[in-house]
Order: C-alpha cells, then structure tokens, then sequence
C-alpha cells in the first residue's frame, strides 16, 4: 500500500539557526519491522543501526544463547539496552493517523482526475498513484491519457480491448457494443505498434546521423577545394605578376634599345652635319676670296694655277655609322611572337573573361554567400567603393571588459595588465571583448578595424541578446574574423571556416541589412581582398564588436577614421 499523504517533519539547521519544514514521501515498507513484517511497535535500534519492534527483538533473542543483529548478524558481548526510537515511532503514529485511502476506492482514479493509464493493469490512475504502477515495461505500463476523447471514463473496468473498424479503445462493458468489429487485445497491439514506431525511430535516426555525416564530408570537401582554389588563385596571382614584371623588364630593355639606336644615330649626324657645316664654311671663304681676286686684282687672276675643280675642298667627309634596321627588327618580331603566343592560347581563350569593372564590382559588392576566396587586385591604385558607405563608430564603455582601457575619444581599446574599476554594467563582457555604441537595423553601413597592433584578435558583430559571457563567432548571435595561431578564420554559431590569404592589417564590414548579409574584407593601399560572406538571420539591431585574443598587454585595436566619397561621381 502506498501512503498518499506527505508526512511532514521539522528541523533545525545549527548554522542557520532557523526552522523549515521538509515534505517526505514513504513507503509502508520503509516503517516494517523485518521480524514481524508488520509496522513497528515501539521501534528499538540496535548498536549496529538497524530497528525492530522490542517485542520482536527480545522474542528473537528468547531461546539464543548469543544476542546478535538478524539482519547483519553482529554479535553483542551482552544483550544491549533497548531504547525506544521517537522518530521512527512518530512516523508510525502519523502513518496510522491518516485516511485509509487505497487507489481501488481514489475517486480520482475513478474520474477526470486520472491522467494515466496502466495497460497491462487496465487501470486508469491519478497523480498520487502512479508510483504504484512504476516497475519498468514488464509488469506496468503507463501511457498518458488525456480528458478530450477518453472513452470508457467512469466505467468499472479500465480499457482492455481495440475495436479495429472504429480505432477505438474500449472496456469489456463496451465491447458488447462492438461483437461484430474486429477486436484485438488492447496491450498487445500497442507494444506491438510501439515497437514498429521505435524501430522506425530508430532508422530514422541512422538515416539522420548518416545524412549528417555526409553534410561533414560535403563540408570537408568543400574546404578542400577551397584550399586547392586559393593554392591555385595564390600560383595565378605569383605567374602573373611574375608575368608583368617580365613584361615590364622586356617592354623598358626594348624601349632602352631603340633609344640607344635613335641617340647613337642622332650622334652620328650631328657629328656628319659639323663636318659639313665646317666645309661649307670653308667653301665660302674661297668662294669669297676666288670673287674678290676676279674683281679687284686681274694679275693675281693671271698667275693662278688652281685646276678648275679642287677635290680636296669639296669632296664630302668619311661616314663613321651605319644605322642597322634589322637589329630592331628582330626584338619586334620577338615581342610579336610572345603577344601571339599569349593572345592565342586555346585553353585561355575557352575561359570568357567579364569586364575588368564587372569583375571588380563583382568581387566587391557581389560576392556569392558563402565565397571566402581571396582575389588578385590589379597593379594600378584603385579607388575603394566600400567608403560609399562608410560611418562613424566608437567603442561602448559599458560593454568593455575590465581589462581593457578605452582612448579618450573611444576609438581604440587596449589590453591592460590589471583590471580597471569601470561602473557596474549588466552589459558588460566577462571576456575580453567590447561593442560599439552604434547599432544598425535597417541600413547598409560600413567601417574599418585596424589589427597592425594586436596578435591575436577578433573582428565582427553581434546582436544585443548575444551573452555576456559568450565569444565573438561562438553562438548563433555573432560574426566574426579571427585571426589566432597565425591563421585567418571566419566563424558563426561555433563553426570556422579557414581562409588562405595572408594577416590582414585592416578588416573592413560591410553590414547590409537590405540584403541581410554581412561581408569582410582585407583592406590595403590599393585593393580589396573578400575574406568571407555570412548570409544573415537577425533578431534586432545588430553592433559592431571585437575581440582581443590572448590578453598579452599592450595589444590593441583601433577604429580607422574612413570618409565617406560620392560613387556617383567615379
């Protein structure tokens, strides 16, 4: 028999020194008598702790030579003294005290108080009475019943039969109702159906854990070909510029070459037309004197013996260059051969190539969700559209970590070597991170983190609900780049994604929450490398955060001072 009613106890903590009251449940076995089986009768313990009722105890030690305990069967040098115990009798007397109510006449049971079933027992049973029916799935069996469509409630005997052609439980007093259904045993057919839904369970949980563990593959796979395309992008971008820079040696030795050729020949005939100036000089001087001998002086005219031609006087000076065309011409046949063989290659020419401004903008501001390959800028300085949204952020003083300093304009945030006395917060991280003041709800915004001071950080955003005592990328309410252990991750909801391109200097973020996706980037001087993109699924305003990694004083992270440009006007 189970005891429906609590029994109540007082006791006193010696600490506390204060008095509470502690409900107990117990069974009538806890207060048997193991001699008589009976409920004890001036309960007696013995030395060795165990109790009987002292009636029961001198009749068990009446025809003994020794006194020992019937349960341990320690042996007493002598009889022991018998004391009563108060506590186990007070029990007892409580125990008698109450209603003598059983589960066979609970009117709860009986009525819209049961909430249980037995199936083997074809009882129905209220909450009082349910442990009487605990003892695993052999001897009991509960199920949960509830108010809305029990049939059979109120009837003498609880449900034992399943009517097939009206799939409904029934009593033996109903059955008569159905004699021409078809009738099954009511337990036998749940723990058969039982055992097919587990069974299906359970195959459903082998194809849930193997469907899993080929989304792991997919993901493995895919950060395998990552690695391999970023390998690959990284070669490109080396062959390229290698390419370039070979171009560029062979483009300045050509143009070199054909100066040299053009100011050794412009040497040459300067050199020839001296020459020449000076025979012509030299040439008028005579003709001169030749004039002025023919006009003023007839006898001078008589005795000169000159020929009529004079070679030495104007025969035309020696050549010492002789520009060679073919010297030129074979560097411009070798860089017509090279173009060719570049411009004409099958397998590049299968490739399409976009537009060099769609291929920017698409690397920029059209990312793919998901995409975290790095991309080759070109040697040119370019302009960094990302700034058309670029806005104003500072670091939030009741967000910082104690063991962070803030600047006095809230811009860069700073490991220390002790913790700092800031205000009490409820806002305030556990861990070394810190949010901005400024949150964004419907905008498109952008800003810059430089990391050049700091080893080992975080860089990211984060909704108001994200924990106090949570980390940047490690929940479903943050995003983050994170660079620790000399490697670039992204992370999201305790999953990273390893990205293969060099320490960024700068992060930049690009919030947009017309098309709910957030997206990083590695800025430099002149390009604008795409790190990762995360596709977003807010709940409220979202802040930018960061996070320095390791607390080794002195790092720190600053927000860049970036101005907002026109792109209507590029």
């Amino acid at each position: 028999m189970y005891v429906p009613l609590p029994l109540l106890f007082r006791f006193r903590f010696p600490v506390m020194a204060e008095e509470r009251f502690v409900l107990l449940r117990l069974q009538p076995t806890d207060l048997q008598c193991t001699v008589c089986m009976g409920h004890y009768n001036c309960p007696s313990t013995l030395p060795c702790g165990h109790t009987f009722c002292r009636v029961c105890i001198e009749e068990y030690w009446r025809d003994g030579a020794h006194c020992n305990c019937p349960i341990c069967q320690k042996a007493f040098p002598g009889r022991p003294e018998l004391s009563k115990n108060t506590d186990l009798a007070a029990l007892v007397e409580a125990l008698h005290d109450q209603e003598p109510r059983t589960h066979d006449n609970c009117p709860r049971c009986m009525g819209p108080g049961a909430t249980k079933l037995c199936l083997p027992c074809m009882a129905t049973i209220c909450p009082e009475h349910q442990l009487l029916h605990r003892g695993g799935s052999q001897r009991h069996l509960l199920v949960t019943v509830y108010n809305a469509g029990w049939p059979c409630r109120g009837h003498e005997r609880g449900l034992q039969y399943f009517c097939i052609s009206h799939s409904a439980p029934l009593c033996p007093a109903c059955v008569l109702q159905h004699q021409e259904c078809e009738m099954e045993p009511l337990l036998e057919r749940y723990k058969r159906n039982r055992e097919r839904l587990e069974q299906r369970i359970r195959y459903l949980d082998e194809k849930i854990s193997s469907k899993e563990q080929m989304i792991g593959n997919q993901k493995d796979s895919y950060r395998e070909i990552q690695i391999v395309i970023c390998d690959m992008k990284d070669n490109l971008t080396r062959d390229f510029r290698e390419m370039r820079d070979y171009l560029e040696k062979q483009e300045r030795a050509s143009f070199w070459r054909m100066q040299q050729e053009q100011e050794a020949a412009q040497k040459a005939a300067s050199q020839e037309m001296q020459l020449l100036l000076g025979d012509i000089e030299g040439m008028n001087k005579e003709k001169a004197e030749l004039q002025e001998c023919i006009e003023n002086d007839w006898i001078a005219v008589l005795k000169d013996s000159r020929s009529q031609f004079s070679e030495a006087s104007t025969s035309s000076p020696k050549k010492h260059y002789s520009f060679d065309e073919n010297r030129l011409v074979d560097t411009t046949d070798a860089i017509f051969k090279i173009k060719t063989s570049m411009i004409s290659h099958p397998l590049l020419e299968e490739v399409p190539c976009p537009p060099k401004q769609v291929f920017e903008e698409s690397l920029i501001l059209q990312a793919s969700p998901g995409a975290n390959m790095p991309s080759t800028s070109s040697p040119e300085r370019s302009v960094n559209r990302l700034l058309q949204w670029a806005t104003h952020i500072s670091f939030d003083p009741q967000t910082v970590n104690n063991r962070l300093a803030l600047s006095d304009d809230l811009k860069t945030v700073t490991v220390t070597n002790k913790n700092i006395q800031y205000e009490k917060s409820e806002r305030r991280f556990t861990t070394s991170q810190v949010l901005c003041l400024e949150s964004f709800s419907s905008q498109c915004c952008y800003w810059e983190i430089s990391t050049k001071d700091s080893h080992g950080w975080g860089v990211g955003a984060a909704t108001a609900d994200m924990a106090r005592d949570g980390k940047l990328g490690r929940n479903n309410l943050s995003w983050c780049v994170e660079w620790s252990k000399d490697r670039l991750c992204a992370w999201h909801n305790n999953q990273d994604i390893c990205v293969a391109i060099p320490r960024p200097l700068t992060i930049g973020v690009l919030l947009d929450l017309q098309e709910q996706k957030l997206t990083f980037y590695s800025i430099s001087a002149d390009s604008q490398i795409l790190i990762h993109v995360y596709n977003l699924q807010r709940q409220g305003p979202i802040f930018p955060a960061v996070w320095l990694y390791g607390l080794t004083v002195g790092n720190s992270l600053t927000i860049r001072d970036i101005q907002r440009i026109n792109m209507s006007h590029q």
